[in-house]
């Protein structure tokens, strides 16, 4: 395995929010108030993450994880400490524990640090800037995503995203996933664009909303248009809803 360093494409957002595509593996954010910066999220590991963040800003980091998976909390190893939802710690403990990733640690002789608890609704100030971390189960039992106001961005991880992946063991019933949604429709006047776990740039805010009408449909049990989806090696049912590339997987 190839464990050389790697740096994301950077995209500026605006002029304090940058984008990270890690080669389209995942993507990565830079948040920067006035005296502090969030990097939401570590992609796969094979970047030095606080490296990457301090070419765009000087400011001291601090690093939210949106969920347990992999290839979200990969790079996490350049950090002294992580936020995350605690209700994802023991898909977080199975990613770091996955031999190919034991065995990079050994060859780079780092190690993960440990995880900070987020709660829902908690706010991180950044110095003019806050967000807000407000839990959405469905994806994993601990996703979250961070609502940034100011802007009007909404930071989604794999939460809400054109390929909404419910299939997986430690994924919840799209029933949950709805009530997660609904939670949030009161905030919904607060964003209009959304920043997800793998966008190469900036989405519309109808994201959501066409994905929270596509999981009523299938819920209502409207799945004739539905298709076989493969995915590691595996195949399960999708959802399709517009646009004609969105696709919601499922256990089915």
């Amino acid at each position: 395995m190839n464990y050389e360093m790697r740096s994301p494409n950077v995209v500026p957002v605006n002029d304090h929010i940058w984008l990270m595509d890690d080669h389209g593996d995942a993507t990565w954010y830079v948040v920067a108030g006035s005296e502090r910066a969030m990097v939401i999220d570590t992609s796969i590991g094979l970047s030095n993450v606080r490296k990457e963040a301090e070419k765009v800003t000087g400011l001291p980091l601090i690093c939210v994880n949106t969920h347990g998976h992999g290839d979200h909390i990969g790079g996490n190893w350049s950090f002294d400490r992580a936020y995350m939802n605690p209700a994802d710690l023991p898909l977080a403990e199975e990613s770091m524990n996955w031999p190919e990733v034991q065995e990079a640690m050994r060859r780079m002789g780092i190690r993960f640090p440990k995880f900070e608890p987020i709660e829902d609704g908690q706010a991180f100030d950044l110095g003019g800037l806050s967000l807000q971390a407000l839990y959405l189960p469905g994806h994993t039992p601990g996703e979250i995503v961070l609502l940034d106001r100011q802007d009007r961005i909404l930071f989604s991880g794999d939460g809400i995203i054109g390929h909404l992946w419910l299939q997986l063991e430690d994924s919840l019933p799209v029933s949950r996933q709805i009530e997660s949604m609904e939670r949030l429709l009161p905030l919904r006047d607060q964003f209009d664009t959304i920043l997800h776990g793998h966008c190469q740039r900036p989405v519309g805010a109808e994201l959501f909303d066409t994905l929270l009408a596509a999981l009523r449909d299938l819920e209502g049990g409207n799945t004739a248009g539905d298709i076989d989806y493969e995915w590691h090696g595996k195949v399960s049912r999708a959802h399709p809803y517009q646009p004609e590339d969105r696709r919601i997987v499922y256990k089915g």
